[in-house]
């Protein structure tokens, strides 16, 4: 008989997590498992949380962190590194821009070594005045030497060194160790010389 009884309260206690069970599962609208909401209720819900994301406050209020302030520094630090990448690329334009005058200026003394000689002509009072590693020969006319800042003219022929004043042999091959301001000056009327290299005449 007691057994009959513990089995019949087994029957009704799993009959009614059943029915429990099924009551939860099917719940109607409007039931207590299903509660009613309005429609002005659901659309404030929706307004506080479109203010909560707006201010970057965190929907659980465990942060307090704001993601304005977050948007603000990646901002600031995206300006840092366009800014720092402009002046990168301004000294490298810089650099560029001095690496093509120094290989135009190569390029030239380049052109003028490989064109020879040319015949220069030169009136009494003039200097021509020889860039590095230009060479001269004086062909007719009377002509003096001019020292630079760091020395005089190379006369090979003689393997001596023109100074200021010392008069230039015709025929012999002069060559400018440096673009200090060391050449050659007339002194004839006229004088023709054969240079190859850079020079400027004044």
């Amino acid at each position: 008989m007691k057994k009959q009884v513990n089995l019949l309260i087994v029957c009704v206690l799993f009959f009614s997590a059943v029915l429990i069970a099924n009551a939860a599962s099917s719940a109607q609208p409007g039931s207590e498992f299903d509660p009613l909401v309005t429609k002005s209720y659901v659309d404030e819900q929706i307004q506080k949380l479109s203010e909560k994301i707006g201010s970057g406050k965190s929907t659980g209020g465990s942060s307090s962190s704001k993601t304005g302030s977050v948007d603000e520094q990646v901002i600031s630090n995206l300006r840092t590194d366009v800014r720092d990448l402009t002046n990168l690329i301004i000294d490298a334009y810089t650099k560029i821009q001095s690496l093509e005058k120094q290989n135009l200026e190569l390029i030239q003394k380049m052109q003028a070594l490989e064109s020879g000689f040319t015949v220069v002509e030169a009136s009494k009072g003039q200097a021509v005045l020889l860039g590095a590693g230009s060479e001269a020969i004086v062909r007719s006319g009377e002509t003096t030497a001019m020292t630079g800042m760091y020395g005089g003219l190379a006369d090979v022929t003689s393997g001596i060194d023109l100074k200021t004043g010392d008069v230039v042999p015709n025929q012999h091959l002069l060559i400018s160790a440096r673009d200090d301001g060391r050449g050659i000056k007339v002194v004839s009327d006229v004088a023709y010389l054969l240079i190859r290299g850079s020079y400027t005449i004044q």
